[in-house]
């Protein structure tokens, strides 16, 4: 009887046994909310795209769908979050060296004037200054006059830098009252030519100081009056004149 019940406690523990391995998951059994792999990879779907660009929305297990953005989306949010630069207003300067400038020596004098530069090569450039003064300062002084001088410019760095040295002539009828005098061309103009050296000194992007010093020789010939009104001819001279020929303190502007 002890044998025949032995048996039957071992028999039904087996059954106990085999139960409960029959009611647990199996190892091959998938996850509902994981997306089946195949050889170690993600299955294939029903797209045009390469398996690189395939984008998969698990699901977390509260609910929530968790979207992986493709590489390309994750750039482009990363630049949307950086700061834009502001671009710059600021007016962009000629490669060419172009200047307008006026001489203020001249200037103090009561000598409008007005020259313009442009560069030719990357050393050289040629300045137009045109000068003109059709008014008296005062009853005994006076600097009427229509002058050009223009000049060839050697610049040592490169056009509109630093140091020059140019070669210039000069053109121009006159008209001076200066104390008891008054002096005037017999209508053939000042003529003449020089050398001078000078220094361009930057102020701003487009904004600048020139310097320029110059020597050379002027022929002029011109009649003497009394400085009074309708004054008797004096004479008429003739002169060579061997001296300083160019002084500038100039203002330009770059363009």
């Amino acid at each position: 009887m002890k044998t025949k019940r032995y048996l039957v406690q071992g028999f039904l523990l087996l059954l106990c046994s085999l139960t409960a391995m029959a009611g647990s998951p199996s190892e091959g059994t998938q996850h509902p909310q994981e997306p089946q792999k195949q050889n170690g990879k993600r299955p294939r779907i029903q797209t045009s795209a390469s398996e690189k660009e395939i984008v998969f929305k698990p699901v977390t297990g509260q609910g929530q769908t968790v979207v992986n953005d493709s590489p390309k989306k994750k750039e482009a949010k990363r630049e949307s979050r950086q700061p834009k630069t502001k671009v710059s207003r600021q007016r962009k300067v000629s490669e060419r060296y172009m200047a307008l400038k006026t001489n203020i020596a001249y200037d103090a004098i009561a000598v409008p004037n007005l020259a313009f530069e442009i560069q030719c090569s990357k050393h050289i450039s040629v300045e137009l200054p045109v000068m003109f003064s059709g008014w008296d300062i005062s009853s005994e002084h006076a600097v009427r006059t229509f002058a050009i001088q223009p000049e060839g410019r050697w610049w040592l760095k490169k056009a509109g830098t630093g140091h020059f040295f140019g070669v210039h002539a000069h053109m121009a009828f006159f008209n001076v009252k200066w104390d008891e005098n008054r002096y005037q061309d017999t209508g053939r103009p000042l003529l003449g030519a020089g050398v001078s050296y000078g220094y361009k000194l930057p102020l701003s992007r487009h904004w600048g100081a020139e310097f320029t010093l110059g020597a050379g020789y002027a022929n002029m010939k011109y009649n003497t009056y009394y400085n009074i009104d309708n004054g008797a001819q004096i004479e008429t001279r003739s002169r060579n004149y061997w001296g300083i020929t160019r002084l500038g303190l100039s203002l330009s502007y770059h363009f």
